[in-house]
């Protein structure tokens, strides 16, 4: 799933709107108040989507690379190689 849609945000939005739609989601989906497996679940994709696109640098990482984050060099160097093998 996209980290935007997680978040309910538009790959526009500002580091504000994201930070905003971020605490409204952890308020509801914290495990410490909502006891369900799924709000756990949910929590934890909530908070990785907004590990990367509240951060610049991920961010623009993640939206050049197709949505996917990729944090290691060599995965890119990898990525490249397979692309011109093909």
């Amino acid at each position: 799933m996209d980290y935007f849609e997680q978040l309910g945000v538009s790959r526009v939005s500002t580091t504000l709107e994201i930070k905003k739609a971020y605490r409204k989601l952890a308020n509801k989906y914290h495990p410490d108040r909502n006891d369900s497996v799924e709000a756990k679940e949910k929590f934890q994709l909530i908070q990785q989507a907004y590990d990367v696109i509240a951060d610049p640098k991920k961010r623009s990482l993640y939206l050049k690379n197709n949505y996917t984050v990729i944090s290691d060099a060599r995965e890119i160097a990898d990525s490249f190689w397979q692309n011109a093998i093909s």
